[in-house]
């Protein structure tokens, strides 16, 4: 999905930061399906009459209940952080996890994104920030902290055979204790039963976006939007042309100027309602499609969330 620079944290990042994966191993949630077959978007879709949206009120998408909350993702995170953290202590490292905020751990959002998902949606914020995001992030929440730095051999014992350019092999010792398999982050993940996977829901949030890019219905509202911004003194064929013309830390005048015509074209031709529509049709389409395996993902999460949740009541 391109709009990562425009996003907050996303649930894949959260969890990358300490090396663990969002999927949950208790139940794989196969699909009888190949992916193909589940993920099929039919190229004829239209929606009959879309809702006016202002970009600034986009309505929750029928994916939302589906994804997988920040809050959720970042406890995950801080369990596996501890996890690590005992793991590296045995080897005679400290190693400090990155904490999440009570704000993030608390956080309701999800990968839906809703706030920057067809780019900058407030005009309040276009004024004053441009397609840049506001300085304390979007939401007010923070980008998670960064592993510290680390020695050669901390690395070894933290990451292990997971990354080539460690040259650990299976057996190899570090103050002669023998790494385990994926190192420090590896053993986390195993304790936790958690696997590095994409669940359907994050599929199907994926799909609908790229998909919805490709409908005529779109492309239409697009070009509309893109006339629009011409007649405004600025080119961009989309919305989300913006991500590669970000530059510096601070919007510049001409960007402050693109950005706010930005949010008003979007309302001149209802370009977030036409968006909106076809992409909720494309993800009722796929939800229905997968009801089952979408229920099986939720049932072994919400597992993985406790077993996350009675990890951090340990430490």
């Amino acid at each position: 999905m391109k709009y990562s620079k425009f996003t907050r944290v996303s649930s894949a990042l959260v969890c990358a930061v300490l090396l663990a994966g969002c999927g949950a191993s208790d139940d794989d949630g196969g699909n009888p399906r190949s992916e193909e077959e589940a993920l099929a978007v039919s190229d004829g879709l239209t929606v009959a009459d879309p809702a006016v949206v202002a970009a600034s009120d986009i309505p929750v998408f029928p994916i939302e209940k589906y994804l997988p909350k920040v809050g959720e993702d970042a406890r995950i995170a801080a369990a596996s952080g501890e996890l690590i953290r005992e793991c590296m202590a045995g080897f005679g490292f400290t190693y400090e996890p990155p904490a999440p905020s009570q704000e993030t751990l608390d956080s309701g959002e999800n990968g839906a994104n809703r706030a920057r998902r067809y780019g900058v949606s407030s005009a309040a914020s276009a004024a004053v920030n441009g397609f840049h995001l506001p300085k304390d992030g979007l939401g007010g929440q923070q980008p998670p902290p960064g592993i510290p730095p680390m020695s050669e051999a901390e690395n070894k014992v933290f990451i292990g055979d997971q990354d080539p350019a460690t040259g650990v092999a299976p057996g190899d010792k570090v103050a002669g204790k023998e790494i385990p398999p994926g190192g420090c982050s590896g053993e986390a993940q195993r304790r936790l039963k958690i696997e590095p996977r994409q669940r359907m829901a994050e599929k199907i949030n994926n799909v609908s976006f790229a998909r919805s890019q490709e409908n005529a219905q779109v492309k239409k509202a697009l070009q509309e939007w893109s006339a629009c911004m011409g007649r405004a003194g600025h080119t961009y064929k989309t919305p989300l042309d913006a991500l590669d013309r970000l530059t510096g830390e601070t919007p510049s005048p001409a960007e402050l100027s693109a950005a706010k015509a930005d949010v008003k074209c979007k309302d001149s031709v209802n370009l977030v309602g036409v968006w909106f529509a076809v992409e909720s049709e494309i993800q009722e389409t796929l939800i229905a499609r997968n009801e089952e395996v979408l229920a099986q993902d939720g049932t072994s999460f919400d597992a993985l969330v406790r077993r996350a949740s009675e990890e951090i009541a340990k430490s």
